[in-house]
Formats: structure tokens, sequence, C-alpha cells
């Protein structure tokens, strides 16, 4: 079990505190990966921290000669990322950190209640977070595993007021996603999942969730949750493979909680044809992540991925 599990309305603000529960300062670096969510950097940013940015291969793991290669007497920090709730390899990321005396913060957002040889995903390494909020819960949790700050002192924060009405209209929309995606056809055009800066979200105040909430969170049937998500993680992935889709992944990990299943169109025009057939066949079929302004511009090797990458949601 993690020394502390704290929680908060969102995955990022756990992000921020975590990142303060541990030594480093603003001479000190963080390493990024270079496909990641651009809300990952509002925390790095209101901690007045600085990154730097690593490579990742098409199945999402590092560049690891060229990771070696970026680390300096600066360097205090790495993020591993468990994309899609697929978890990356745990042993080469805390072999690195150890060889390089760096501090590994495990982003498991995508996973919540996955486990890796027996051990729940987010509490390797020296702090975690994970997001049950993307699946059927609510709020961003903290896991402070080891080796963080002894006089860190949880911040004091407000609790996320929710309006009732509608907290109870989504959690029974969140129950039945056919019916809330079909809802939205009627309701809306396609959302313009070829626009790369169509999904960014704003930056939010700070909040922890009530206890009513953390509850909801503790007693979800998880393991239900993950049985029925690795079930539609396989008919998508058959669906994909017929439609020449190339998976991110070769094998579903045997401990995951799927977020999504992915995959990579050829090129945009064929990703863009994805996206209208789950737009007409009530599938939800998106893009991900919004990336940093400056990634777009440049049209970097992550944008480029970007461009192909077709996400097909698990939840039923």
């Amino acid at each position: 079990m993690p020394a502390k599990t704290i929680y908060f309305s969102k995955a990022r603000t756990a992000l921020k505190y975590g990142i303060q529960s541990l030594d480093i300062d603003d001479q000190d670096i963080i390493l990024v990966p270079d496909f990641v969510c651009d809300t990952i950097f509002e925390p790095i940013n209101k901690n007045s921290l600085n990154f730097l940015v690593y490579e990742l291969a098409d199945d999402l793991s590092p560049k690891w000669p060229k990771l070696d290669s970026l680390v300096t007497k600066n360097t205090k920090a790495i993020i591993m990322v468990h994309y899609f709730g697929q978890p990356q390899d745990i042993k080469k990321f805390l072999n690195f950190c150890e060889r390089h005396n760096l501090y590994l913060i495990e982003d498991n957002a995508h996973g919540h209640s996955g486990i890796f040889e027996g051990k729940e995903l987010g509490t390797f390494g020296d702090i975690g977070i994970s997001s049950p909020r993307k699946f059927e819960s609510c709020g961003g949790i903290l896991y402070l595993n080891r080796n963080f700050n002894k006089e860190y002192i949880v911040p004091e924060l407000d609790y996320e007021k929710i309006d009732d009405k509608y907290s109870i209209f989504r959690f029974l929309l969140n129950k039945a996603p056919k019916l809330k995606r079909l809802l939205k056809q009627w309701i809306k055009k396609r959302p313009k999942y070829e626009d790369p800066r169509a999904f960014r979200e704003s930056i939010m105040d700070d909040f922890f969730i009530n206890e009513e909430s953390v509850q909801s969170i503790a007693l979800a049937d998880w393991s239900n949750v993950k049985d029925l998500r690795q079930r539609r993680f396989v008919d998508l992935k058959k669906i994909a493979l017929e439609g020449g889709l190339m998976p991110v992944f070769s094998e579903m990990h045997i401990g995951s909680n799927p977020w999504c299943f992915a995959a990579y169109a050829r090129n945009q025009k064929e990703a863009i044809k994805w996206f209208e057939w789950g737009w007409k066949n009530n599938i939800e079929v998106f893009s991900w992540p919004p990336l940093r302004e400056q990634q777009i511009k440049e049209g970097d090797k992550a944008y480029e991925r970007w461009k192909r990458l077709v996400c097909f949601s698990t939840a039923q």
C-alpha cells in the first residue's frame, strides 16, 4: 500500500501537490514524454519548474538511448505514463531512476485500478496519480508512495461543489454510455476530433472531493469495470484490425483497466473516416492528446503521430 493517499477533484491537481512533496526546486528539470496531454504541464508550470521532453517510439515506450543523453546534474525526475491503461516497462523505469538518482512520477490517469505483478498501478513511483473520474466515478488520486518529504503538509483546499441535480443526471448517463452518446448525436454535431486545439481544457481551481465521493470510488466494483472494458478492448481490436488499423499495443496486459483501444491509421484522412464511422455507429472514436501549442506549430514527431492516432472508447 502507498504511504499516503489523497483525493482531489482532478488528477492534474493531484500531480501538482505530488510534485510539491518531492525535493525539486525551480533550478531542476523534470523529463516529460513528448506525446502527452497538455494539461500535464499545468501543475509543472504552477510549481515554477522546468521540463524537457523525451521522445517515444510508436508503441509509446521511451527511446531509451536518447533518454540517457538528456540527463544532466539538474535532472531530478521523470514522468512515466501508462498510456490508455497499459503499463509501461516499470522495471526499466525504476532501474533508470536508480541509475541516475531520479524521482519516478507515475501517471496512471488512463488506468485506475489496473494491476501489474499484484500491485496497483500508480503505486510504483515515488509519487503516482490516478483518475477514477475517467471511468465510472469522480476525482483524481495522489499516491505518496516513498521517499517523499516527511514534512509534507496536506494543502488547505475547499471541497468541490457539485450541483446535486446535475450530478445525479451525469451519474445515470455515465451508467449508460451508449444512451449518452446517442443523446449527443441528437443534440449536436460530431466533435472536430481532427482539430488539435478543439479539446483543450481551461485551467481549473484546486479542490478536494467530499467523503461521499471518496466512498463512491472505494465501493465501485473495479473488477467488473476492468472485465467489461477488457472484453470491449478485444472486440474493438478485431474491428480495427479488419479495418486495416495498426494497434499501438500488440497485446492487452492481463491486469489492465483499458480506458480505450488505440491504433494508428495510415494518415489523418483515414483517421477522420474512423471518427465519422464511430459517430454514425454510436461508438466513441476520438483523437488524443491535446498537445502543446509549440508542438502543433512546429509540426514535430508527436504532432505527426497525433494525426494518425485513433482511440476507441472501451466504455460499454
